[in-house]
């Protein structure tokens, strides 16, 4: 093949490179772009913010900044009232069409509780159905002191993306809050969740990263985040390699999954592992393995690896439980 040729192919496929647009809807949402603005994933999506408050809209620096609402709200947020903020974005839809548009996957990230994100995000989601656009959400529920109110109406969010969205995650504050320990400061515990919310995401686009040592193409993770499921997922740190084998073989939500015995599994499991350079074939078998173990040969399983430059291993795991 000669230089020009292999330059010509090597051209056409980072065209062909997936379009993903990663869109923080709502205060939650626009905090967790902004801590993505300062990680290698503003080099692999568009990110984009969306808010009815302008002012909290551009503190997230976001390279796209969307206000909805302007007429309803103008430009002082939602009150707390999803119905306010499902309103301001149906004012602002054609703007969310235009933002929608040309991308191949779109992952929304928002918290079930408040107005803008609990109420907006449907409305995205529905846009993306409209125009045949896959979707992933990350929906946060809140800690259970902020009241029986803003878990209900977490609750219904999550039941209105289960609805529209491939996938949709919840990220339980309250086991955040367990993790953390009782004196852990308000703006630490924060903190924590953004930066939770960056590595789940990163792991999920790392199983289709070109640079990975194993991966899995982009149709291939559409298809497993697909089917309307509601997942979970988890980052699991461990100093070796046997040690994380059983971290992962003992991950909690695995223990819900019934071994079966043929194809009709309904749950689809996504790992991606980040080793350092003595990670071996054998020991990328081995946790595989594992795994198929403890879920039996038929469970549908799909894994990838990177290497880095840490001792270290890195485990992104999710469950995607498909409603039958």
């Amino acid at each position: 093949m000669s230089t020009n040729h292999a330059e010509m192919m090597f051209a056409l496929a980072e065209d062909h490179a997936p379009k993903i647009l990663l869109v923080g809807i709502g205060g939650c949402g626009c905090s967790a772009v902004e801590v993505m603005m300062q990680s290698s994933l503003a080099e692999k999506v568009t990110l984009a913010a969306i808010n009815t408050d302008q002012r909290e809209l551009k503190l997230t620096k976001a390279p796209v900044q969307i206000p909805i609402g302007e007429v309803l709200t103008k430009g002082l947020g939602a009150g707390a009232m999803p119905h306010v903020g499902e309103q301001s974005a149906r004012e602002s839809i054609q703007d969310l069409e235009a933002l929608i548009q040309g991308a191949d996957l779109v992952i929304t990230v928002s918290a079930g509780g408040g107005g803008t994100g609990t109420g907006a995000t449907p409305v995205l989601l529905e846009v993306c159905e409209q125009l045949q656009v896959p979707t992933i959400a990350f929906v946060v529920r809140p800690f259970s002191f902020e009241g029986k109110r803003r878990l209900v109406l977490a609750d219904t969010l999550i039941e209105r993306c289960r609805n529209l969205a491939g996938t949709t995650f919840v990220l339980e504050n309250a086991k955040l809050q367990q993790a953390l320990g009782a004196d852990a400061k308000l703006d630490d515990a924060l903190e924590a969740a953004n930066h939770y919310i960056n590595e789940l995401v990163s792991g999920l686009l790392a199983t289709i990263d070109s640079e990975a040592i194993a991966r899995i193409d982009f149709a291939h993770l559409l298809s497993v985040l697909s089917g309307k499921g509601v997942g979970r997922g988890s980052v699991i740190e461990s100093a070796n390699s046997e040690t994380i084998i059983e971290k992962v073989a003992d991950f909690p939500l695995l223990q819900s999954i019934q071994p079966v015995e043929d194809g009709d599994s309904n749950a689809k499991i996504l790992m991606h592992i980040w080793a350092p350079e003595s990670f071996t074939l054998a020991d990328y078998a081995e946790i595989n393995e594992a795994l198929h173990e403890q879920l039996s040969s038929y469970a549908d399983l799909t894994s990838g690896f990177s290497v880095w430059d840490k001792p270290s291993f890195r485990v992104v795991l999710f469950v995607n439980h498909i409603s039958t």
